[in-house]
């Protein structure tokens, strides 16, 4: 435990020094820059890698509460097991875990479910960096020979209603444009929830995991199963 927090410890602060010279990042090596990462769960089926931020890391979870790990456990129990990569790093702009992607896709995932964006939005940063950064994801991932599922997200409704609903359009129109499977709302039946939330009413509990689990496990079994594709059913919230 304690090498897995100096790990965790070291990658933080040469991502702080990398953030203040551009420069330096792309000289870190790819075990560095991943080594905050929870390890590949070992055993059979394809891998998966779940590339995300803290809503996908798991914000003051452990691995196996977050939903990623949810998702692993209950494909298991229904003789589907896949091998998950939680990828998810707390704070990840488009832009960061775009940066990240070429070390995740090193790891030669079947599967690469990108659920990224939201912080970007609440930061107020250009929808247009936004879009073309996830682009470059999926496009990126394709060409690795990964499958793909996009995850998209929708943002607590403040003054800038129009921004709101661009921004859930971007994954809406990039799954459509690629050929990809949507999760229209990772947080559809828990936002908004104070009983899936932590009290900073933005990130979700245990409980709230087990929600987004719900919102993702369906779609992607559809992609590995080879029926991915692009689809515009919106998903209800799990009961």
């Amino acid at each position: 435990m304690s090498g897995r927090r100096g790990a965790k410890r070291l990658a933080r602060v040469l991502r702080a020094l990398a953030g203040r010279c551009p420069r330096l990042r792309p000289l870190l090596p790819a075990a560095i820059i991943v080594a905050s990462w929870p390890a590949c769960h070992v055993g059979e089926g394809p891998l998966v890698a779940f590339l995300g931020d803290s809503l996908t890391s798991g914000w003051r979870l452990s691995e196996d509460e977050a939903w990623p790990a949810l998702v692993g456990r209950t494909l298991a129990a229904r003789h589907r097991p896949i091998r998950v990569l939680n990828a998810g790093v707390s704070g990840d702009t488009v832009a960061q875990g775009l940066a990240r992607l070429p070390a995740v896709l090193a790891r030669r995932p079947d599967v690469l479910v990108v659920a990224l964006g939201v912080n970007d939005g609440l930061r107020g940063l250009p929808l247009e960096d936004v879009e073309s950064g996830l682009r470059r994801i999926l496009v990126e991932g394709r060409a690795a020979g990964s499958r793909l599922l996009l995850v998209g997200v929708r943002l607590p409704v403040r003054d800038d209603t129009d921004r709101t609903r661009r921004f859930e359009q971007i994954f809406v129109r990039l799954a459509a444009e690629q050929q990809v499977t949507l999760v229209p709302d990772l947080l559809a039946g828990v936002a908004g929830h104070p009983e899936f939330l932590f009290r900073d009413g933005l990130h979700p509990n245990a409980p709230g995991h087990l929600r987004l689990a719900e919102n993702v496990r369906l779609p992607l079994e559809r992609v590995l199963a080879g029926r991915g594709g692009w689809s515009p059913a919106t998903l209800d919230p799990a009961p």
